[in-house]
């Protein structure tokens, strides 16, 4: 029998039915109050018809109504309908679900971002200490944007609460709804028992948890097994655990044999891994929560260049807050002596000890040299900020600066202290990658000279009148110290978490310094993540809320972030580039103490590098090496990390003398900021290892890549992606020795980058050496497949067809006319002909060149049109041939199809 239609639910007019299913129907409705159209879903008197349902229900309604994230459809508002049932009013989206979504045959990259979003919707819940219990592709919704939002969260719990012997609303629903959760498997209810014993079983069978299906609690890592279930199904096109009946699925899910993936997936092998930790058994065994599956999910094992938006980290408060508070002084007493006291008890005696302890406590091989010099580094900041503190309070009693002034400057230096505070506060319960990281987060505390900025912090807006509302402000201020400190620290995903959660809570708050601060720390931390697409947004708001709100500096490093993220994270070159005089601009309002400069123009030159225009890229980072070996104090990690970024695209250039010097400038930079033992040191080692191979110094490259290996293996293991780089530079070196140890050498990188799916150009260069060895000892066929591997290893890993690419073309060629497949190698050759310009490509252009008009004259008498092109490749040859025999054969190849008779 159909549904009466109400005229109204609550407040809202109702407008349509949608649909109907056990737990109740859903209409169409109108908010006449917002003008918006919502969708109400009134649940069925019968499923809450006992106090404690009711109770129970509403407030886990109420619950999802303070749960706002982007990808949760939102609740707006729970209440009772006249008739004794219970409503919920919540956004209404247009869109497909994720069953709908995933008919359509998409690339696994998309596939998988999209459910990864979905599943920081489920993150956003746990935060909220909620469980879902039901995550399946049903309940995941695709708007027309392509984005995901979690919902139907009919069967969620508050973490921790245990389902008792009352009906309580999720036990009703799903016992009311027993056959229509069956049918969403897509199996036929004829095929379908239900298992004996059946006592309050919650959820879909086919996504549900071990301990779901044996009655047991539920937490967060229920939900982590469900959202592995439906990632498996989305990325390989099947569910792990399939059955006719509930009780097969079940013995197959409890037995925990993950079947692996199908033999022709294009996904890699680490996703696998992930999604098969995910499918444990044992809660225990699981990833411990969704943000730490998604982080293994992102995350992306191989950077090419070292990454400055990591080292720099934030660069700290951009807006000092007004707000009434005492100046630090002694009581009764006219002296300011004690001012810088409040900084003592955040760095003292005490704090040095813990951090000493803490950073022996990681065992690492470079942890006494960094306490060393991150302990300088705190000292000298906290003796400034306590300096700072004294001339606060002499002005306070001198009445040198107005009230307000001196309340903003109070501010100002309360922010540094928090920062400084909370840095320690990780510093002094360090890991292993705190201790690597802590020099570099060290130096990106933010400047205490810029509390002196007077004009600065008098443009900034006050704290709300409020008083509730201006000391939760202050709270979520510390709270994104926090954040900040983590990302500096390389705690992306903590960082992540920290300032996603004042982002929202400013945006409840209305207050706008808080808003583009927050969004700035968030874009900044996703970028340095590596998840730049997300990154783009929140940047865009803080460059823009900045730019309103008159918060300079907020407005001048987002930009500068934002071109980094567009630019080098997705690739959008011109876009990024043409943002370029805005940024400049705004970094030339603020007047920084160069930090924020440096920046901009290090992204600047990141960004034109890999758009090919090396001039500009050039000037970019010699400005960047400028500013920071010109300023005052300890040198910043990120000229290091320019002189090494400099050198990378030099030597891809093929200026090796200049790329030496940049190198051993990074080289000593790193040993001078960061310590003689620490392991960043590898990677200009490794790059100078790479110089010295190319210049035909191989006893000097085996001393750099042996250094390099031995750094890199002590600090990352034996098996991690970064080791590849010196190791098959070694085997490199070794061939040229002709020692039989570098196959073992590029063996050991193939297998490396096997194991944990890497595509890099170390990757390549071991493919190739092998292939070389494989010609030596006439394994033509073997060697050919290896050089088609590293053909396709270099267009993953650099996304074009670049020199390296062109290389390995040309001796694809050389093997492919070994083996006189002629065909194969003028495609070899024609590949190599496309080189991009550059001193290494014109020499491995007139080497394709040469090689190609040699095939093109075997054989029969060539055609007038052949000796026409032969002719035009041996001129292209002559112009780039170095060595005296490649120009005289070249002369020869003249001879024969160019000379008349």
């Amino acid at each position: 029998m159909a549904n009466t239609l109400p005229n109204t639910i609550g407040p809202f007019v109702v407008l349509r039915q949608l649909g109907e299913g056990s737990m109740g129907v859903v209409y169409a409705g109108f908010d006449v109050d917002l003008d918006r159209k919502v969708a109400l879903k009134l649940v069925h008197r019968s499923l809450v018809g006992k106090p404690q349902a009711r109770a129970r229900m509403l407030r886990e309604a109420q619950a999802l109504a303070r749960l706002s994230s982007p990808h949760v459809v939102q609740v707006y508002q729970v209440g009772e309908h006249r008739d004794g049932s219970i409503y919920l009013a919540m956004e209404y989206v247009e869109g497909q679900t994720l069953r709908v979504w995933l008919k359509e045959r998409r690339p696994w990259p998309r596939v998988l971002r999209t459910i990864c979003d979905a599943g920081r919707g489920l993150a956003a819940a746990h935060a909220a200490g909620l469980v879902h219990r039901d995550f399946k592709p049903e309940n995941v919704l695709i708007d027309g944007d392509d984005r995901p939002r979690v919902l139907d969260f009919g069967l969620v719990v508050s973490e921790g609460e245990a389902d008792d012997d009352e009906p309580l609303s999720v036990a009703s629903i799903e016992h009311a709804s027993y056959l229509s959760t069956l049918a969403a498997q897509a199996t036929p209810l004829s095929e379908i028992e239900s298992p004996r014993g059946f006592r309050r079983v919650v959820g879909t069978p086919a996504y549900m948890s071990p301990e779901q299906h044996l009655s047991e609690v539920t937490g967060p890592t229920s939900d982590v097994y469900s959202f592995a279930v439906t990632l498996y199904e989305g990325l390989y096109g099947v569910r792990p655990f399939t059955g006719a009946s509930w009780q097969e699925i079940r013995e197959k899910a409890l037995n925990g044999v993950v079947p692996p993936p199908p033999t022709d997936t294009k996904v890699p092998r680490r996703i696998f891994r992930v999604v098969a930790r995910g499918l444990a058994v044992s809660p225990e065994e699981r990833w411990p929560s969704i943000d730490a599956m998604l982080a293994a999910l992102e995350h992306d094992p191989w950077k090419r260049r070292v990454q400055a938006l990591g080292v720099v980290g934030a660069l700290g408060a951009v807006s000092a807050l007004s707000y009434s508070a005492a100046v630090q002084q002694t009581s009764g007493s006219t002296s300011c002596d004690g001012a810088g006291g409040v900084v003592t008890a955040i760095w003292g005696e005490k704090e040095r000890r813990g951090l000493e302890v803490a950073f022996r406590a990681t065992g690492a091989s470079f942890a006494e040299d960094a306490r060393s010099r991150v302990t300088m580094r705190l000292d000298g900041y906290a003796a400034e900020l306590a300096r700072a503190q004294r001339r606060l309070c002499v002005d306070n009693l001198a009445g040198a600066a107005t009230p307000r002034l001196l309340d903003l400057r109070s501010a100002c230096l309360g922010r540094r202290r928090s920062r400084l505070a909370r840095l320690v506060d990780v510093l002094v319960t360090a890991d292993r990658d705190t201790v690597e990281n802590a020099v570099q987060a060290a130096a990106a505390l933010p400047s205490v000279g810029g509390c002196d900025d007077d004009d600065r912090l008098l443009s900034a807006q006050p704290l709300p009148e409020d008083e509730v509302i201006a000391a939760r402000v202050k709270s979520l201020q510390e709270e994104l110290s926090r954040a900040e400190s983590m990302e500096s620290l390389g705690h992306y995903d903590t960082g992540i978490a920290l300032a996603q959660e004042v982002y929202d809570e400013a945006l409840l708050l209305g207050y706008s310094p808080l808003v583009a601060e927050a969004a700035l720390d968030l874009g900044s931390a996703l970028a340095a993540a590596g998840r730049a697409g997300e990154s783009e947004a929140p940047l865009v708001e803080a460059l823009n809320v900045g730019i309103q709100s008159d918060l300079h500096e907020v407005a001048a490093e987002a930009a500068s972030r934002w071109i980094y993220a567009v630019g080098e994270g997705l690739g959008r070159h011109a876009e990024a580039l043409g943002a370029a005089p805005f940024a400049v601009a705004l970094v030339d309002r603020v007047g920084d103490d160069g930090r924020l400069r440096a920046l901009l123009h290090n992204n600047l030159g990141l960004v034109f590098d890999l758009a090919g225009d090396d001039a500009r890229a050039r000037a970019e980072y010699e400005r960047t090496i400028q500013i920071l070996a010109t300023a005052k104090g300890e040198p910043d990690p990120l000229l290091a990390t320019t002189h090494h970024n400099l050198g990378s695209m030099l030597f891809d250039q093929g200026d090796l003398v200049a790329a030496r010097t940049h190198h051993g400038e990074a080289r000593e930079l790193y040993a001078a900021i960061l310590g003689e033992q620490h392991p960043v040191l590898g990677h200009p080692l490794a790059s100078l290892g790479d110089i010295a191979i190319e210049t035909g110094r191989v006893e000097s490259a085996v001393a750099l890549y042996s250094d390099a290996l031995v750094r890199m293996e002590r600090s990352y293991g034996v098996n991690h992606v970064y080791v590849t780089q010196p190791l098959a530079g070694l085997g490199r070196a070794h061939a040229r020795q002709r020692s039989r140890v570098a196959v073992e050498e590029f063996r050991r990188v193939i297998e490396i980058a096997e194991s944990q799916n890497v595509a890099a150009p170390p990757v390549a260069d071991a493919l190739v050496g092998l292939a070389e060895i494989e010609l030596r000892d006439g394994l033509i066929k073997q060697a050919r497949i290896n050089l088609d591997r590293a053909a396709a290893v270099i267009v993953e890993a650099e996304g074009s067809k670049g020199w390296r690419y062109a290389r390995v073309a040309l001796q694809a060629g050389l093997a492919a006319q070994i083996a006189s497949d002629r065909g194969r190698a003028i495609y070899w050759f024609e590949e190599a002909l496309d080189s991009p310009s550059g001193s290494r490509g014109a020499v491995i252009r007139a080497q394709a060149a040469l090689a190609l008009a040699q095939v093109l004259l075997e054989g029969d008498a060539p055609s007038a049109e052949a000796r026409v092109r032969v002719c035009a490749l041996v001129d292209e040859a002559s112009r780039g041939l170095v060595e005296a025999s490649s120009r005289a054969e070249a002369e020869r190849v003249r001879a024969r199809a160019c000379i008349p008779p």
